[in-house]
């Protein structure tokens, strides 16, 4: 596999950067969020601001785009999910249930829901056009981050177990609300990121500081899944904050 490291250097958001991605499929565009409260969309490998969204009460710590349309949702510690078009810097709607911080979201690949995850332990799949859940999966951790598999059937999800202090992988069946637990007991110290499937493949990857963690995925099998660790070497990264794939033998990785 090429692994592709793209370095990149946004200047204008006042405090932490908490979540960056690809607003296009061509990666001319890229969304930021930041504990300033602030959502920003830029040019890719530039410095150029073009719109910011002010809307969160508090701090925004997860953006996800939708993949057939130009929306994108935001999530926050006000407990709030918040959907947007680009050329509004209006809301089109807010999704109220959460009763804790918002730390992940993900789009269904059809395009209908949205998936959010939080430190209450619950993942709500939202139907889109009534801004109500659709059905609501219940963790006994708090949820980090959460991935749809190519046919929106499953859910990947890092979850933290607070008395333990670590972090798990599990993949969740979206009709029984079954879960399967994958990979247990990472340090969580670690901050895994928000994992991507490998394209036309059932191997997922997710990342921390200057390592890479994937995984495989079976889904007619109730055995976790195989893993395997890439560490990767250069003075002038300091860690991971995006991963991407659109092709079986490519990985995009946004670094700092």
């Amino acid at each position: 596999m090429n692994i592709w490291l793209s370095k990149m250097s946004i200047l204008g958001h006042t405090k932490l950067i908490s979540d960056i991605c690809y607003y296009d499929p061509n990666g001319d565009y890229i969304l930021s969020c930041s504990a300033d409260n602030d959502i920003r969309l830029w040019r890719s490998f530039s410095s150029n601001c073009l719109t910011i969204y002010r809307s969160h009460l508090s701090p925004v710590w997860c953006l996800s785009v939708h993949s057939k349309s130009d929306r994108f949702a935001s999530g926050s510690m006000d407990q709030t999910v918040r959907l947007w078009t680009p050329d509004q810097t209006n809301i089109l709607r807010t999704f109220i249930y959460h009763t804790d911080d918002i730390n992940t979201l993900t789009f269904h690949p059809n395009g209908k829901y949205l998936a959010s995850g939080s430190n209450d332990g619950l993942i709500i799949l939202w139907a889109l056009e009534q801004a109500q859940p659709a059905r609501i999966l219940k963790s006994s951790s708090s949820i980090e981050q959460l991935t749809f598999t190519s046919d929106g059937n499953q859910l990947i999800s890092i979850n933290y177990n607070h008395e333990q202090n670590s972090d798990h992988i599990s993949i969740w069946d979206i009709r029984s609300a079954n879960e399967i637990d994958l990979i247990k007991n990472i340090p969580s110290h670690r901050c895994l990121l928000k994992s991507c499937q490998i394209e036309n493949t059932n191997k997922f990857v997710t990342g921390f500081k200057k390592s890479f963690l994937f995984f495989d995925i079976n889904s007619n099998s109730q055995k976790t899944g195989d893993s395997f660790r890439s560490d990767f070497s250069n003075e002038d990264i300091k860690r991971l904050i995006h991963l991407s794939s659109k092709q079986s033998n490519k990985l995009i990785a946004i670094v700092e």
